[in-house]
């Protein structure tokens, strides 16, 4: 073939992707931030540092609600939550997933302070994201897909294992949930956070020769920069939101595949073509 003759064919298949028919409904997924509140998060990620962890994680969800207003349906948990026991989220999600909660997300982060319980109750946490209805059900492959932004400064202190915390996580990503995992300063456990960056299904880009698994911030503009980086996997339009985003390479519908980030129509049939829940295209 030709170099004038395999430029031609290429231009055919990117613009086969880009006419692809596209859902209104699959052009904003649900993304719910899953925000450590616990006392910790009052100290500077760095020593000497000006502002909070939480003062910076509060701006930096403005951001990110602010640049993706309209592109991502948002939702909150703070954890530990600040009724009922301390360890067990037995209180209502702060803010359920929907469109046009951006406003409602950062007035709650910013109302709120990380001044007790001071616990840590990760497990529950991931838990309790399955009380939200856009998780509360298998991913089929129609409608939006859901994602798990967790950020974290610390370690579970409320009793439970990293291995019982990774089993939550793995029951999200079984019924189509990925995990963005986020540490934020130097007091995280890089074990227990690439366990769960691993069970979610998204571990981070590139993450090879020794690089952690996990999203890793230690300041403002790296926590900004890994908001971003997540944001724009989930986002599905590389080329104008075609379908289902698909960071992990699964696509859900039985004619579907992964395309550059988004599922397209499956029009030869590959072997990528639609991955059942809990059986994708991502290696774990």
């Amino acid at each position: 073939m030709s170099r004038r003759a395999a430029s031609i064919a290429l231009a055919t298949v990117l613009a086969a992707a880009v006419a692809a028919p596209a859902r209104a409904d699959d052009c904003a997924s649900n993304v719910m931030i899953v925000l450590d509140r616990s006392c910790s998060m009052q100290d500077p990620p760095q020593k000497g540092g000006a502002q909070s962890k939480w003062e910076l994680a509060g701006l930096a969800l403005q951001k990110l609600t602010t640049d993706y207003a309209g592109k991502l349906n948002f939702g909150l948990i703070m954890f530990p939550d600040q009724t009922g026991q301390n360890c067990l989220q037995d209180g209502p999600i702060y803010v359920n997933v929907g469109p046009g909660h951006e406003s409602m997300v950062v007035s709650m982060v910013m109302s709120t302070m990380p001044t007790g319980p001071c616990v840590t109750d990760i497990g529950p946490a991931f838990t309790q994201v399955s009380s939200d209805p856009a998780f509360a059900m298998p991913y089929t492959g129609v409608g939006a897909r859901s994602f798990v932004l967790f950020i974290s400064d610390g370690m579970q202190t409320c009793g439970g294992s990293d291995a019982q915390i990774t089993s939550a996580v793995t029951a999200l990503y079984n019924n189509g949930y990925d995990s963005y995992i986020v540490g934020f300063g130097g007091d995280v456990s890089p074990t227990s956070l690439d366990m769960f960056a691993a069970a979610g299904g998204v571990p981070r880009a590139g993450a090879d020769g020794g690089a952690h698994l996990y999203y890793q911030a230690d300041n403002a503009a790296e926590l900004d920069a890994a908001l971003a980086e997540i944001a724009g996997a989930v986002t599905g339009q590389e080329f104008g939101c075609p379908g289902v985003p698909c960071p992990d390479g699964r696509c859900f519908a039985t004619d579907e595949m992964c395309v550059n980030g988004s599922c397209v129509p499956d029009t030869v049939g590959g072997p990528d073509a639609s991955a059942s829940v809990g059986d994708g295209g991502n290696s774990r």
